[in-house]
């Protein structure tokens, strides 16, 4: 759909929200698409895109090396962790976390373990293959996880952050999908900081959480920052963590 307008006028007819009811204005000088007109005031929100295969391969390559150095299992028991929870392991790259946090969660909990990147969903489905894992499940997406409201016990948010364009969004439905007093557990390594030339700070992460969830900094270990949900009335439920 296109409309007419003076072009000295554009600013003025977009902050009017006359748009809404279609409105048109003196004579026709130009033709302006109206998606050009609102853009800054509706900005379409931009897809995540995966980094090149060949980046990917050379930044598992890394991770890899660097994994000799982790304790995964101790990753996931930082968030304390225990039988029966649901994990959704986001950014889950080549699985470091994943089958950790399977073992401990057992066949009575579920891990989610969602990637933007085909490869590495590939890599985690075929350890879940190797070891024979049914309380498993990948998705391949990239803000939307496609979960029900409230399902979730546990974030693990790790490494991933510096490299999401659209963080309030991707806060917003981490928030969404935890339960009342869920945790979101965020770290940021070296490799990460340097692919996204940027090393986020701790309060730079508490107003990211606060002013998308609410989700509070419960505790901070090392690198690991641990947020838990909260209602806008600050009520919680712990689950006994």
């Amino acid at each position: 759909m296109k409309i007419y307008i003076l072009k000295n006028n554009w600013q003025n007819f977009v902050n009017s929200n006359c748009y809404r009811n279609l409105v048109l204005t003196d004579l026709p000088t130009s033709d302006i698409n109206i998606k050009s007109i609102y853009r800054k005031e509706h900005e379409v929100m931009k897809k995540e895109k995966p980094m090149a295969n060949l980046i990917f391969r050379i930044a598992t390559i890394l991770m890899r090396i660097r994994g000799l150095f982790r304790d995964k299992k101790g990753e996931v028991l930082l968030t304390r962790a225990k039988r029966g929870d649901v994990i959704l392991d986001y950014g889950c790259g080549i699985g470091f976390n994943t089958i950790p946090a399977a073992e401990i969660v057992g066949e009575e909990g579920m891990v989610y373990a969602l990637d933007i990147h085909p490869l590495a969903i590939k890599s985690v489905e075929k350890k879940i293959r190797e070891k024979g894992l049914r309380n498993v499940k990948t998705i391949l997406s990239d803000l939307n996880t496609g979960l029900p409201n409230e399902s979730v016990d546990i974030v693990l948010l790790y490494n991933v952050l510096p490299m999401v364009k659209n963080r309030p969004a991707l806060i917003k439905e981490l928030y969404r999908v935890l339960r009342p007093g869920g945790i979101l557990s965020v770290k940021s390594g070296l490799i990460v900081n340097l692919y996204s030339g940027e090393k986020m700070r701790t309060e730079d992460l508490e107003k990211l959480m606060i002013d998308n969830g609410p989700l509070k900094l419960e505790r901070k270990i090392g690198k690991f920052h641990m947020f838990r949900k909260i209602k806008d009335d600050d009520s919680t439920s712990y689950n006994g963590r």
